[in-house]
């Protein structure tokens, strides 16, 4: 017998009849991530087989997918998509989905077996952020003009939309990503340009709002809007963000708010000094909050000057904000660090030489267990399935031991690629991401 899609099984419920029709939350048979023993990444959430949700993979951002498979050493392309438009990475389920970036309002489907369009839709706002899935809804966030932000909820089988909300809806300016909606249970956070916007999944209705910040700042050089407010990382108590507009470099806090009310837990100031602000997003594990900061690059007017930078990765307490552990990197990141089972994996890049590493931290005092090291561009976007840390270095995904850091295998995709969304035996690729209309969907998996 053919095993049932998920979303067959999702039609069978609604349209079989019988207690199963309807019956609370319709969703697949569910199973839990790893981290849900963990104390403060207990989130009482869980993620269907076969799925990758969002930006970050679970609300946490861990990166990490502890039933999945991925490909395996004679993994190889199995199809390509795409190559005309720029879009943002992709949500999976049965399917791939995606939103066009920036100037279009598109959002479409493909067939993960063979990358064929299945559905698309035109009818919305320019999309300024990467979507996200509950269920069968997949959720967009769009900017029309006059600034007018709207969460939309589309049915992942056909792209009508289900349902709209704009009152009390407003989005971080999306400058600096990843940037996309956060699900977690029946809700939806966003980064709005005042902290942060909660949402029911199911009717799109507004459950709290955290203002953390003002939207316009004063400055000595004038006013400046505080708009960049970084993609939520949720937990079973709390809620986690910062600020990210370095327009005025002034921009070292990271916040946590009580998860069921919004109500402000606590405010940690990182002491970094000035010049330096916070990037990405939070990422949470072991009851720690991880966050990098960067001191820009000072250049005399060329680009060709040597790496004067400096960044710090720092550990805070999740409970409480205070600062576990810190570590300052010998180069840069150029993408958040995974977490798994006690490890932090950051990607590391030297600008002068092109060159990358990957670290495997112990989260309890941030030593390092091993390092991997590229010599073809910087190691981006970690991603942790089963026993392997897949990543991107320069036009490369390679696959790394989970245990001492040896590498597996390698595969040249031939262009710059993008976070490795890995879901079963499969890893989807994105070439030349950003607003780039030559980039491409790729799947990656054994013949």
């Amino acid at each position: 017998m053919v095993p049932l899609t998920r979303r067959q099984l999702l039609q069978q419920m609604v349209t079989g009849g019988g207690v199963l029709a309807l019956a609370g939350c319709l969703s697949a048979p569910r199973r839990g991530s790893s981290n849900t023993t963990e104390g403060e990444t207990a989130t009482n959430d869980t993620i269907p087989a076969g799925t990758w949700p969002q930006i970050g993979y679970d609300s946490q951002h861990t990166r990490h997918i502890p039933d999945a498979r991925g490909p395996r050493d004679d993994a190889t392309i199995a199809w390509q998509s795409l190559g005309d438009r720029p879009v943002y990475p992709p949500v999976v389920d049965d399917a791939l989905y995606c939103t066009e970036g920036w100037t279009d309002g598109t959002a479409f489907a493909l067939a993960s077996e063979d990358g064929t369009q299945q559905w698309s839709t035109s009818e919305l706002p320019p999309t300024r952020w990467a979507p996200a899935l509950h269920d069968d809804r997949l959720l967009v966030i769009t900017r029309a003009e006059g600034n007018v932000v709207r969460l939309h909820a589309l049915d992942t089988a056909s792209g009508d939309q289900v349902w709209v909300q704009e009152e009390g809806i407003t989005a971080s300016s999306g400058e600096h990503p990843p940037i996309s909606p956060t699900v977690h249970g029946d809700s939806v956070y966003i980064g709005s340009n005042r902290g942060i916007i909660v949402c029911d999944v199911t009717t799109g209705d507004l459950n709290w709002t955290a203002t953390l910040g003002p939207h316009v700042v004063e400055t000595e050089n004038g006013p400046t809007w505080r708009t960049d407010w970084a993609k939520p990382a949720v937990t079973a108590d709390r809620v986690f963000t910062f600020d990210m507009n370095d327009s005025y470099r002034a921009t070292r806090k990271v916040y946590a708010v009580n998860r069921r009310t919004g109500d402000r837990d606590w405010t940690a100031e990182l002491n970094v000094g000035d010049g330096w602000y916070l990037k990405a997003h939070v990422v949470v594990g072991a009851d720690l909050v991880f966050v990098a900061a960067l001191k820009p690059h000072v250049s005399a007017g060329m680009d060709d000057s040597p790496w004067s930078g400096s960044e710090r990765l720092f550990a805070l307490d999740a409970a409480s904000g205070e600062v576990t552990w810190d570590w300052t990197l010998p180069k840069k990141t150029l993408s958040p660090p995974a977490y798994a089972d006690g490890a932090l994996y950051v990607g590391e890049w030297d600008p002068d030489a092109d060159t990358g590493r990957l670290h495997a931290l112990n989260v309890s005092d941030g030593s390092r267990t091993w390092t991997y090291e590229s010599d073809v561009g910087a190691v981006l976007s970690p991603t942790v399935a089963g026993d392997t840390v897949y990543l991107s270095q320069g036009t490369e995904l390679a696959a790394v031991a989970r245990a001492d850091g040896t590498r597996r295998w390698q595969l040249e995709l031939g262009a710059r690629i993008g976070p490795p969304v890995v879901v079963e035996e499969t890893a989807y690729i994105q070439t030349n991401p950003g607003h780039n209309d030559d980039s491409q969907l790729l799947a990656v998996r054994e013949p």
